[in-house]
């Protein structure tokens, strides 16, 4: 990580396709601003903003980033707004959703674009849609909640997107949180793409509160989609992270803050 640069817990990725620009997720304040400009990377020239799901550590830069851009399209579920909540101990109920009312984003410049389904939101850019839960083992994190009248309940996550880019030899796969399931959302790569090899998984895997047992189904099950590299960070955890650098050896890479990655898309860059 450049000593420059300041981490926070939370998730933001830009993406350069093509000479276009796109952000991925908007971190948990508006630190990324400066990080951004160490960077050399100018805000005002972004073609759009996609959210993976609406939790505060993906969302929570989205107001300081739109002073940044004015208007500019924000893609997403539209249960990103719903209230969400975290059981700490004691009995302690922390709000986790995102930060600000969606009438504030709009009069910031957020011009939503919101969809349950998946859809094409640039020629090579497919944002999922709602994740089909097709496993039985990936079994969320139970800390994580919605309230229901008085009660609280796990939250589904029906929010919860990925990004794929498709390339002549295969597709990447860009995750926020993945809170639906890495093996569950790889599954849907191969029904949106069938027959194309993932090239990269890159983002947070929420594997951090995952017991072996689990861990150990969830290497199991990746084996068959064979990606041809892992960068993952942020919510994934050091034992997940451990145990999948022990299973894929060196195509597994720890995604820190500021770090650029190149992935081939045909006769073109991505970073």
């Amino acid at each position: 990580m450049d000593p420059g640069l300041l981490p926070e817990h939370g998730l933001s990725l830009f993406l350069n396709i093509e000479g276009r620009q796109w952000l991925f997720d908007a971190g948990q304040s508006g630190l990324l601003i400066d990080n951004a400009r160490r960077l050399g990377i100018d805000l005002k020239q972004l073609e759009g903003i996609i959210l993976s799901h609406g939790h505060y550590d993906h969302t929570g830069g989205l107001k300081s980033i739109l002073g940044e851009t004015g208007d500019i399209p924000v893609y997403a579920h539209p249960g990103i707004f719903r209230e969400r909540f975290s059981l700490k101990k004691k009995g302690v109920i922390k709000p986790v959703g995102l930060p600000f009312s969606r009438q504030l984003l709009e009069e910031s410049g957020a011009r939503f674009s919101l969809s349950v389904t998946g859809r094409e939101i640039n020629p090579g850019m497919y944002l999922s849609g709602e994740i089909p839960r097709r496993t039985s083992f990936e079994r969320g994190d139970p800390f994580l909640v919605i309230r229901d009248d008085e009660r609280y309940l796990s939250d589904p996550f029906i929010d919860d997107q990925f990004l794929t880019i498709d390339c002549d030899d295969g597709v990447i796969m860009i995750t926020g949180c993945c809170h639906a399931g890495l093996i569950n959302s790889l599954r849907e790569v191969r029904e949106i793409h069938p027959g194309k090899k993932i090239k990269a998984i890159v983002g947070g895997l929420h594997l951090h509160a995952a017991d072996q047992t689990m861990l150990e189904k969830i290497i199991k099950a990746l084996e068959p989609f064979a990606p041809e590299e892992i960068i993952a960070g942020h919510c994934t955890g050091a034992a997940a992270e451990s145990s999948l650098a022990n299973a894929v050896g060196s195509r597994f890479h720890k995604m820190e803050t500021g770090d650029l990655f190149m992935l081939t898309r045909s006769n073109h860059e991505s970073g």
